[in-house]
């Protein structure tokens, strides 16, 4: 029996073929796979998400004359009431070592809903009296800059450390109409508000994984206690991500973030103290290039 002849021309004309590709500038499966995102080699990544759960916020706003006010639990007091929240994650790989990153991060939120407060709240040196429906209003932003080192790096992981800053800025106003004087027929607008901006220094520990699947885990830890003009606290965050990341422009994630913030403030426009905590899940789209 003759044997077929057809194996060497197919595999002369599969060469052609390959050739002609490549003439053309289509790439070959090497120069594909060469091309497939990847967390701890791509120079940039970005994510936008938003949190599922919303933050603990406790307050307290002295007066200016240095009367006591009253702490607020804000979830407690006011609910979530009409709330918005979204954070951006950024992130810049530089130098031919691969080991040096800009890391940049914005969370934001602001709620406002009006309640009728079960107590008398003393804010800022007026006096909210009990069973007054009072309006609150908070609003704060969280923008994180940070250079990290990957002092251990290999094929599917790396491990940095990180220096930073976090700067910390909150708004809240609380405002009602109050009925006073003889008979309780007089009424008047009360509104006083409050805010600070406070820049605070973290270090941190950060570990990446390349895992099968095209997806990636990040962990990361930041912590930093401090006495700084006229703040007095500490700060903590610990996050957890998984990433699925099957092309450079489409990528999902879900993880989860605990953030801490305890301070004791004397600014101008805010004396008092200042406790929030924000954790739970997250989601996000994420792009790597």
């Amino acid at each position: 029996m003759k044997k077929p002849r057809t194996s060497t021309r197919r595999v002369a004309g599969l060469g052609t073929v390959v050739s002609a590709l490549v003439g053309l500038g289509i790439p070959s499966a090497p120069a594909l796979a060469a091309d497939e995102p990847s967390v701890i080699d791509d120079s940039f990544f970005f994510a936008l998400g938003t949190y599922l759960v919303d933050a603990d916020t406790d307050l307290e706003l002295d007066g200016r004359a240095g009367e006591a006010g009253t702490p607020i639990d804000w979830n407690k007091t006011f609910g979530e009431g009409t709330l918005t929240r979204f954070r951006l994650d950024g992130q810049w790989r530089f130098g031919d070592s691969e080991r040096h990153k800009l890391r940049a991060m914005w969370f934001n939120t602001d709620r406002s809903e009006s309640k009728t407060v079960d107590r008398d709240i003393e804010w800022g040196g007026e006096t909210f009296p009990v069973n007054t429906k009072v309006k609150g209003e908070l609003q704060y932003d969280i923008i994180e800059l940070a250079y990290e080192y990957a002092f251990l790096r290999r094929d599917t992981y790396e491990i940095s450390a990180s220096i930073g800053a976090y700067y910390l800025g909150l708004d809240t106003k609380l405002s009602a109409t109050v009925t006073g004087g003889t008979g309780g027929t007089t009424e008047r607008k009360v509104s006083r508000d409050g805010g600070f901006d406070a820049p605070l220094p973290v270090l941190g520990l950060r570990a990446q994984w390349v895992l099968p699947y095209d997806l990636s885990l990040d962990l990361a830890g930041q912590y930093f206690s401090a006495n700084i003009d006229e703040y007095d606290g500490d700060l903590q965050n610990y996050r957890a991500t998984l990433t699925w990341q099957p092309n450079k422009w489409f990528g999902l994630g879900v993880g989860y973030d605990w953030f801490s913030a305890d301070l004791d403030v004397d600014a101008s426009k805010f004396k008092g103290s200042a406790n929030w905590t924000f954790s739970g899940p997250m989601a996000y789209y994420s792009i790597s290039f």
